[in-house]
């Protein structure tokens, strides 16, 4: 029996939205996180109030006032409810879906057989419904991730279709639609500096379009250089902590941060808040050596597909400009790291773009022009139910497996148990699980977990420190000067420590030594003064 016509386009996108919808909908119900959430949220004083300050601020270390606005708004609506702040977060992912969407049926210059529609549904669950998105969707603080990409989405999609303005005699309203590419971009940079690569992103879409003149490359300066003024602010918000790495350290690393976020495309487990790197970061060595090798044995293998394949190579170079800075910034928490969840959430728009590509009729429009059939793309037949059932079993796992990842973070216990379940042996993860279990009072977790972390690598200052913390807090001062003083002894210039040891000797009765450690914490943070006793 043949089964009726059914219209992919017309439910496609729909289906998507309520799909998406039942994947992260439980976000609404999950608290805030002690993992950047104290700080960028609950306590930073500039969310609190509408304060301009935002806009000279930096939030603890990025420039992103437009982020922080929106964080001020929630704030004077429900003050610090989370379900708001999540809840905007689900909103702002599905305006992505649909804006991916519409940005891979723009890159295809003719939707006339069923494959083509396939694909771009394929291309669009993936973008929606990847377990990787799970950080950004459900953590809030990753706010800026969602909203740059909103804006970056809109700046392309305003830059392939300029349009016409209707005639209005309102010239804001015309100014502001022949400018939008410009307007969109400058509100994604406001939201993170991340989308400097935004003005690259329009040139290589240029390049592949045949469009790309001297006339089209001038007038992208502007672009460029609010995209470097941008950048440079980004770079003055960073604070480094106690680690640093050397620039040909970063350099080794790349390599093993791009095969790993590949995995992490391919194979959707272990995900977690942190994935930290093998140290130490030499070249010559197996995991670093080979992971260069099979950067190079890609990138060879994508340059011979240019012909044959652009979108895959534009996608694929899209995907990598807008992660490059986020490889660059690889420490986290003390912590040397591969690869940082939440950065890879606009580079799937790369991906999602380089696997459109894969059908051999995809081509980027020429400027201006649309070129698309909208005309509904009608199945029939028995390949219908073939096509649909592996389609179905596709987005269900995916579906499965992104509702498990989101889960994780519920609550801030929740979200560091699953990180020692892939790192169990990872001294770092087990020094911000033993943070994370002090905060909820579970003492004697917290220390047996800290333990663990010292044992583990007796040279992590901030295991010792976690450590310290903990047994002052239960009133162990002499321990607490033990932690202190092997931090000291690692990182001389560790100021929470020096602060640390003054709280401890002064509770223990040492006042001399107290008023060492005192005025070395002045001396190395100034406005610790008003944080410690009077000595």
């Amino acid at each position: 029996m043949r089964l009726r016509s059914i219209s992919l386009s017309r439910f496609a996108l729909p289906a998507l939205i309520f799909l998406t919808l039942i994947v992260f909908g439980q976000v609404v119900s999950f608290d805030f996180v002690d993992w950047d959430d104290t700080t960028l949220i609950l306590g930073n004083e500039l969310v609190k109030t509408f304060s301009p300050a935002i806009f000279w601020i930096f939030e603890p270390e990025l420039y992103a006032p437009l982020s922080l606005f929106t964080f001020q708004i929630e704030h004077a609506l429900v003050q610090f409810d989370p379900t708001i702040f999540h809840l905007t977060n689900l909103v702002l992912h599905l305006i992505n879906v649909i804006l991916v969407w519409k940005l891979l049926k723009a890159f295809q210059s003719q939707i006339a057989n069923r494959k083509s529609e396939i694909v771009i549904f394929l291309a669009t669950a993936f973008f929606a419904l990847h377990p990787i998105q799970a950080e950004s969707v459900a953590w809030a603080s990753a706010r800026k991730e969602l909203l740059w990409t909103t804006f970056a989405l809109l700046a392309i999609l305003a830059h392939l279709k300029p349009g016409e303005v209707r005639w209005t005699p309102n010239s804001v309203v015309q100014f502001i639609h022949r400018h939008r590419v410009w307007i969109y971009t400058l509100l994604a940079l406001m939201s993170k500096a991340t989308a400097v690569m935004i003005p690259v992103v329009l040139i290589l879409i240029d390049h592949k379009n045949g469009t790309l003149t001297k006339k089209s490359l001038k007038d992208k300066w502007g672009l460029l250089t609010l995209a470097v003024i941008f950048g440079l602010l980004g770079l003055l918000g960073k604070t480094g902590g106690e680690l640093s790495l050397s620039l040909w350290e970063r350099i080794v690393l790349m390599p093993a941060q791009l095969i790993f976020a590949l995995k992490l495309l391919v194979w959707p487990f272990r995900y977690a808040v942190l994935h930290p790197a093998e140290l130490p970061i030499e070249l010559f060595t197996t995991y670093y050596g080979g992971s260069l090798i099979l950067v190079i044995a890609l990138t060879l293998s994508l340059w011979m597909l240019w012909r044959h394949f652009p979108l895959v190579i534009l996608g694929t170079a899209t995907a990598f400009l807008t992660l490059l800075p986020g490889l660059l910034s690889p420490l986290h928490a003390n912590t040397v790291t591969l690869v940082t969840e939440h950065y890879l959430y606009f580079p799937m728009v790369g991906i999602a773009i380089a696997i459109i590509g894969l059908t051999p009729q995809s081509q980027i429009l020429p400027t201006g022009q649309t070129g698309i059939n909208r005309q509904s793309v009608l199945i029939r037949g028995e390949g219908l139910q073939i096509i649909m059932l592996a389609v179905f079993v596709f987005l269900a796992l995916l579906s499965i497996r992104t509702i498990r990842q989101v889960s994780v973070w519920r609550d801030t216990i929740t979200l560091f148990e699953s990180v020692q379940k892939s790192y169990p042996r990872s001294a770092p993860v087990l020094t911000n699980l033993g943070a994370a279990y002090a905060r909820a009072e579970m003492y004697p977790a917290a220390e047996s977990v800290l333990r663990q972390a010292v044992g583990l690598d007796p040279n992590l200052a901030q295991a010792h420190y976690n450590l310290g913390g903990l047994r002052y807090v239960r009133g162990d001062y002499a321990g607490a000067i033990a932690s202190g003083k092997r931090v000291v002894e690692l990182e001389p210039k560790h100021a929470d420590a020096w602060r640390m040891l003054t709280w401890s000797y002064y509770r223990s009765g040492d006042i001399a030594k107290a008023r060492n450690a005192y005025d070395t914490a002045i001396h190395l943070r100034p406005a610790f003064r008003d944080q410690l006793p009077t000595l």
